[in-house]
Formats: C-alpha cells, sequence, structure tokens
C-alpha cells in the first residue's frame, strides 16, 4: 500500500511540473476575397487575441482595373490592429507617402453590417477588404481605390500542441509500477 500512495504522490508531483500549453495565436487563412475591380486576394495571417498581435502576414491581392496589387507582409504601425480591424502595409517605411495599404474588417455576417472579434478559438468570419494609397507618410490619410464584393471570409485554424514528455512519463508510471507488483 505504501508503494501505491509513493507513486501516486510521485504522478500527482509530475503532473503538476507538466506543462501548459500557450497559444501562440491563430493563423487566419482569406478565402473567397473579389475586389470591385475583378482582382482576388489570398494569403493569412496570425492574430493572437490575448495580446492583440498580428504577424506572420503574407496576403497578395491581384491586379485589376483599379490598383495593380501587392504582396503585405507587416502591420501597419500608424495602425493599431483591433479585434474586428487590421491594417497591413507593404514594408516598413520610414515615409508611407504613395505606398500600397490593406485594411481587413470582420463582421457577424455578409449584411457587413456587426462588427465581429476574431478570437483565439478560430472559426470562420465574414471579411471585407479596402486597398489603397497612402497620401502622407504616416499613411493617416489615405486615397480608398477599390473594396471586396461578395462573401468573402478568413477561417481560423487552432493548432493543437504536442503532449509534454513529462505528461507521457507521468501517463507511464502506472503501468510501471503494475509491472513491477507482478
Amino acid at each position: 500500500m505504501f508503494r501505491f500512495k509513493f507513486t501516486t504522490s510521485i504522478l500527482l508531483l509530475l503532473l503538476g511540473f507538466a506543462p501548459v500549453a500557450s497559444a501562440d495565436g491563430v493563423a487566419w487563412t482569406l478565402h473567397g476575397m473579389l475586389f470591385s475591380d475583378g482582382a482576388t486576394a489570398s494569403g493569412s495571417f496570425v492574430y493572437d487575441a490575448s495580446t492583440n498581435t498580428v504577424s506572420a502576414v503574407d496576403i497578395t491581392t491581384t491586379s485589376g482595373s483599379l490598383f495593380e496589387g501587392a504582396t503585405y507582409t507587416t502591420v501597419d504601425p500608424s495602425f493599431t490592429p483591433l479585434p474586428s480591424d487590421i491594417g497591413v502595409v507593404v514594408l516598413l517605411l520610414p515615409d508611407f507617402t504613395a505606398s500600397s495599404a490593406l485594411e481587413l474588417e470582420f463582421f457577424t455576417s455578409n449584411t457587413f453590417a456587426t462588427p465581429e472579434n476574431l478570437t483565439n478559438a478560430g472559426g470562420t468570419v465574414f471579411t471585407a477588404l479596402n486597398e489603397f494609397v497612402c497620401l502622407n507618410p504616416a499613411c493617416t490619410s489615405v486615397n480608398d481605390l477599390r473594396g471586396t464584393i461578395g462573401d468573402g471570409t478568413v477561417t481560423g485554424t487552432v493548432s493543437t500542441p504536442e503532449t509534454s514528455t513529462l505528461l507521457l512519463l507521468a501517463m507511464g508510471l502506472p503501468g510501471l509500477y503494475i509491472l513491477r507488483r507482478r
């Protein structure tokens, strides 16, 4: 009986030291993004709702009749990310005058009336994009060139963390105890 209690105590101790999974954000992928001038947008970004940060931006827009398109790789420094509205730019520059920028807005339905916050739970959210050109160095004044039409969405996929080594070891201890008793 003493050995059983000792083994159980060790098991509980190891489970207490097992690392807790932490979210690094959710990877969101664009789907069905069609602009008013016939161009499209595709790509992805990572949004972490717990820290309100955007990373790993990789969004490309194609050429259309109003705009030649661009590849966006970073968050607009003059535009604080919001859970329902994110601005991205091509590159971090000291002067954004005449450079491209893209705004992503998230909504509860395809009526695009009620904003929806991205979360770390993932899922599918209706999305509207606006692509424009910055008119001043800080990109606080813009020339709105085109917006998306239709039912574009972003889908967030939550990655499942791997089981920790300590947890696997702790799960194996009862089996070792049973083998030892035999």
